[in-house]
């Protein structure tokens, strides 16, 4: 049967039309739905990743002694790690960690490494090489690389003070930093000049929206003997570090960017105890609250606890205020004047997968629209954690990451800007409980069953801030803390 030449002209056209709606239809998703994410093509997730101070020991040896550094001997190292003790990560412990992130983290737009992936160099019998250092960091990225397609997901790596080879030294055109930078290849960074120049860098993780500033906070620290002069000497390299961030910062707020700045050692120490040099704190203060319309959160690592902190301006000049993690510290809020102070830039301290306290990952929300709030404002987390102690103080192969809390269901707070971290300062002033649990958190929901003791691995390297935030007694020094370091600035794992 032949169909009538009008009636096919008829169906021609019903085919066309509901092809062209079709295609308008996709379209319109793809514009509204889809979003340009690094190299690839990915729709928003509004969650990333950050981990922090992975401490690869490829030289571990599960059944050794926790008193020799879990390299020899025999004793209760675990399989996962010996939890409260001075030994690194296991390799096993690293691996159980990305198959956690990539089998039920689920998808995440980029992810945060705020560095230290080398090992400590804490046994005197057994010190760390180049070799060894290098090493354990091409494990890391190849353990990034294995779980992330990082042509659509970014990892956001910074250089923390056990990367270097010579533990917490570096100065400007550091050998370190062309070492680092091959080490970092597969990453598809933007390491240029100024990575080679100060082991710093920019990148724009989502295309006109968010920036990340990684620097080299090893250029303030007060450890590094390396670093002759502070920040108000002008060209010295921590006074070029400033002037760069500054700049980056000018330019993305002409250009409309929210910016995250990523940093291994935070300005303070769990104890507010400044980290870097007199100058180059009062420098990194004041850009962090200058510059408060367009940094929309500060993240770091190095010592381990999860501890909170928001930037104040006091009498014209920028201070930091912190949540100390300690009994006696509730008075603390009550010293802020919570009802006057206007707190701004968030500061967010991540624990550490390594297992000093039960290791961690921490999974941030935030705000890809900024129509209620700025884009890139944090609007929740989730803190996942490996309870070692709870299994045998990580001797038991029977164990997997799990949920600790989540922040806005803890805090009853919906967005973590200034005014967020304000909310959540006051209730704790209010609620006990509240800031008994914040307590519990800090250390991983680690207790203090484990002690070690304060006379063993005592290294002239031994700078690390381990001390025992839930220790009771505020003003008593904790038993894990490094007895040279008055100052609490000690290298936290």
């Amino acid at each position: 049967m032949t169909t009538p030449p009008l009636l096919l002209v008829h169906c021609l056209l019903a085919v066309f039309l509901a092809l062209t709606v079709t295609a308008a239809s996709n379209d319109t998703k793809s514009t509204t739905t889809n979003h340009k994410h690094g190299h690839g093509e990915k729709a928003l997730t509004g969650r990333f990743i950050h981990v922090t101070d992975f401490h690869l020991d490829e030289d571990y040896k599960e059944g050794s002694s926790d008193k020799e550094l879990c390299h020899r001997g025999k004793g209760d190292a675990g399989v996962y790690g010996a939890v409260k003790t001075d030994c690194d990560s296991s390799p096993e412990l690293i691996r159980m960690t990305f198959d956690f992130i990539r089998n039920k983290i689920g998808d995440v737009d980029f992810v945060i490494y705020t560095g230290d992936s080398a090992r400590h160099d804490r046994d005197d019998d057994f010190p760390r090489t180049k070799k060894q250092v290098v090493s354990a960091q091409e494990a890391i990225v190849k353990h990034f690389t294995d779980t992330f397609d990082t042509d659509k997901i970014k990892v956001l790596p910074v250089i923390g003070n056990n990367d270097v080879i010579d533990h917490n030294q570096c100065g400007a055109n550091d050998d370190d930093f062309k070492v680092i930078q091959n080490i970092w290849k597969p990453l598809g960074l933007n390491t240029t000049d100024d990575f080679e120049y100060g082991g710093y860098l920019v990148e724009d993780v989502v295309p006109g929206k968010i920036r990340t500033i990684h620097t080299n906070t090893l250029l303030f620290y007060k450890d590094n003997d390396a670093i002759k002069d502070d920040c108000d000497k002008k060209g010295s390299v921590g006074a070029n570090h400033i002037k760069w961030i500054k700049q980056v910062l000018d330019d993305s707020r002409k250009q409309g960017y929210s910016v995250y700045i990523l940093a291994h050692i935070p300005p303070t120490s769990k104890k507010d105890k400044p980290y870097y040099t007199s100058a180059c704190t009062e420098e990194y203060f004041t850009l962090l609250g200058e510059y408060e319309d367009v940094i929309a959160a500060h993240f770091a690592g190095h010592y381990n606890n999860d501890i909170l902190s928001a930037m104040v301006k006091k009498h014209g000049k920028y201070e930091q205020v912190s949540a100390l993690a300690k009994k006696k510290k509730q008075k603390q809020f009550k010293k802020m004047d919570l009802e006057h102070s206007n707190f701004i830039t968030p500061l967010f301290n991540t624990p550490s997968v390594i297992p000093t306290f039960n290791p961690s990952i921490r999974v941030f929300e935030y705000d890809t629209e900024g129509k209620e709030y700025p884009v890139g404002t944090i609007r929740d987390w989730w803190q996942y954690y490996l309870d070692l102690q709870g299994t045998d103080n990580g001797r038991s192969k029977d164990v997997e990451y799990e949920l600790e809390y989540q922040a806005s269901k803890l805090f009853d707070v919906d967005h973590f800007d200034g005014a967020g971290i304000q909310k959540v300062f006051g209730r704790m002033k209010e609620d006990e409980d509240l800031h008994e649990e914040y307590i519990e958190h800090a250390t991983v929901s680690t207790s203090k069953d484990k002690k070690k003791d304060k006379k063993k691995h005592k290294h002239k390297d031994d700078d690390e801030d381990n001390d025992d935030d839930d220790d009771d007694d505020e003003d008593e020094e904790d038993e894990d803390e490094d007895e040279d370091d008055d100052d609490d600035d000690d290298d936290e794992d």
